[in-house]
Parts: structure tokens; sequence; C-alpha cells
């Protein structure tokens, strides 16, 4: 089943008098329980494109299907009900200072009126389940960036999310530090059938964790598909440069 599809996405930014073309006639389809990268170099289009799979940035021109349904025909209630289907992790954790981890993971059940009460039980279980169940006391400050973004991840999974989008995920985070995010998100979507779309510049995090690859270069997708093919036969300039820079070099 397709649970994301793209079609002719256009995005479009305008700076002063110039006109930015962000993403140009981007055709996706993402299937259910996909953990599907998005790799591109900085300023390719990568993170424009994740961000208009839940229209925190609205295309240009084109379409955005998520299970089916036209994203941009939605009411505005109705763009809010769907969001709450799709989950969302960013670089910087994005992370209420003032609150501590519990709180940080009710504040979304918290929106949506969930009791105190049913918010913390649930609270309490994600915690337990990306493996901080004894730091929910603790502040962002008092947490290593690895711990934040576990506290994040928590978040993300507090609406029962059948899609988590990951922007730059692990880009603030140490090698180690990655592995570990890295393997926490591919526990989460064998145990809970989530569909993952992760953003990143870096082919290791695409080898690691991902099944299919669109490669993004200058706005357009240059080429897509399974990732060991790409990786074993890759067809463009852009695929070659990113899989090059992954290799060590030979002394």
């Amino acid at each position: 089943m397709i649970e994301i599809k793209t079609q002719h996405l256009t995005k479009i930014f305008e700076q002063g008098n110039e006109a930015v073309n962000a993403l140009n006639d981007i055709n996706l389809e993402i299937e259910e329980g996909d953990i599907y990268g998005v790799i591109g170099m900085s300023g390719a289009g990568k993170s424009t494109l994740v961000r208009c799979l839940n229209l925190l940035e609205k295309p240009t021109e084109g379409e955005v299907y998520i299970e089916g349904q036209n994203l941009l025909a939605l009411s505005e209630d109705e763009l809010l009900k769907k969001r709450r289907n799709i989950g969302m992790i960013f670089q910087h954790f994005n992370l209420l200072q003032q609150k501590n981890a519990l709180e940080n993971v009710c504040f979304p059940l918290y929106l949506e009126g969930v009791s105190k009460h049913e918010a913390h039980k649930k609270a309490r279980e994600l915690l337990e389940r990306v493996g901080i169940a004894d730091k929910e006391k603790s502040y962002p400050s008092q947490l290593s960036g690895g711990q934040q973004q576990r506290v994040a991840i928590a978040r993300a999974l507090a609406t029962d999310p059948k899609i988590l989008l990951c922007d730059e995920a692990t880009s603030a985070l140490d090698p180690q530090t990655t592995a570990s995010i890295l393997r926490l998100l591919k526990g989460i979507n064998a145990d809970l059938g989530i569909t993952i779309v992760i953003i990143t510049h870096a082919m290791s995090v695409i080898k690691e964790i991902c099944n299919k690859v669109a490669i993004v270069e200058d706005g357009y997708i240059v080429e897509n598909g399974d990732v060991q093919e790409i990786f074993a036969n890759p067809k463009t300039k852009a695929a070659q440069k990113l899989i090059l820079n992954e290799l060590p070099e030979v002394v």
C-alpha cells in the first residue's frame, strides 16, 4: 500500500525580486512500512520536501497524498486531524526547555485533551520504549544530545502516528549516538509498523537503516529506488559522489 505520494510537487520561495525553486516536479511514492531515505547536499531541497509532506511548507504546485487523501484538499480542521498521524523529529530536538522529559512527551497529549493521569501513564511507557525511563524528571539542559533526541522521538510517538518524519535527526549527534538512535528508529519501524522518512546528508545513515532512497540535487529527484541497488550501481553523478564520500580513504 502506498502511504505517501507526491505528484508534480514544486516549491518556489520568493526572495526579494528573485524566485528560488527549492523543489521541481517531485514525484514520489513511499509504501507502508518503508524506511525511506531522502539524501542530498546542503541546499538540495530535501528539508523543504519533508516539510511539504505534512504541509508545514505549502507547495506552490502539485499534490501531497497521505493514505490516499490529498492534504491540499482538506480543511484546516481536517488537516490538523490528519497531522496527528504524522509525527516529526528535528535536528535540534525542539524540546520545551522549561518542561522535564515527562512533560515534554505529555505535551501533544494535553493538546488532544487527554487527562494528566492518562498522559503521564502513556509518556512513561514511551520513555521506557526509547530507553530513558529513568530521566523523566530531567530537563533538556540536563540531558545529552542523544537523550534529548530520545525524548523528542517519544513525544513524536505520543499520538500513535502511522508516519514519522525525521529531518536531519542525527546530524547534531556523534557517530556512536547516531548509531544508537538509528537502532531505535529501526526497532520502532519493526515493532510498530510505522513508516519512517529520514532526511540526511550522510549515505552511512541511508545504508544503515533505509530500504529505499531518493537522491535530491538542486530541487530535483535525480535517482531513487532500492538502497542496495543504488549502492551497487549508482547511475548519476550525484549518487556516485555521495557514495564515494562515505568510502574510507586508502592509505
